[in-house]
């Protein structure tokens, strides 16, 4: 499970809470989330169910704390991105690139989750509240207006053009990432892929 621990951040493996996450990383990436259970998360953590409900209320608040624990390390990252001095059309196709490889490394837990939160879970619908939808929810647009706020630079630095919509700009943006790695279009030259991405985001198609 040393991979594991390595994708998520996590370095003490002694740690009962971590070692829970780990074998939920693991879990839920193979099966989904309602075919995964917390008997089979409890088996391959190797430790009794009191202890994870000492940890975590339920499934949910398992998957969530994973999620979220996940993305910190990237968080940390696009920030960065965001807050650097690189020209605003580079920083584009730098957060691009960042955003394909996180999405790459953890490709199947995020694909469990954007299928939760957007009703793709078992029998056509979401295994989740709406109070539980909108915590995932949250954590997409966050994620998304760190796009946005490349964007609004660029616009403010005379890059791209007032007339486009940011907000609306970094959701079509966004979906174009997921896309391409949900879709296996990512291939080994990761930078290569980002700025195939970017070209077409910034200047289209269209011959020039």
């Amino acid at each position: 499970m040393k991979h594991i621990r390595e994708n998520i951040g996590f370095h003490d493996s002694q740690n009962k809470r971590q070692q829970i996450l780990e074998a939920a990383y693991a879990v839920f990436s193979s099966k989904g989330y309602h075919r995964a259970t917390v008997d089979e998360i409890i088996a391959l953590a190797d430790t009794g169910k009191g202890t994870v409900y000492n940890y975590f209320v339920n499934k949910e608040q398992l998957f969530y704390t994973l999620i979220k624990e996940c993305s910190m390390p990237f968080q940390v990252i696009i920030e960065g991105i965001v807050n650097s001095s690189e020209p605003p059309l580079e920083k584009v196709e730098t957060i691009i690139k960042a955003f394909l490889e996180f999405y790459a490394k953890h490709a199947n837990l995020w694909r469990v989750m954007m299928h939760e939160v957007r009703g793709f879970g078992a029998a056509g619908s979401s295994n989740f509240t709406q109070e539980q939808l909108d915590k995932y929810q949250a954590c997409f647009c966050e994620t998304i207006g760190m796009i946005e706020k490349v964007l609004l630079e660029a616009q403010s630095k005379g890059f791209i053009r007032e007339s486009c919509d940011a907000t609306r700009a970094a959701h079509g943006l966004f979906s174009v990432i997921v896309t391409f790695v949900f879709r296996d279009f990512v291939d080994e030259n990761i930078g290569e892929t980002a700025h195939t991405i970017a070209e077409l985001f910034l200047y289209g198609a269209a011959e020039r």
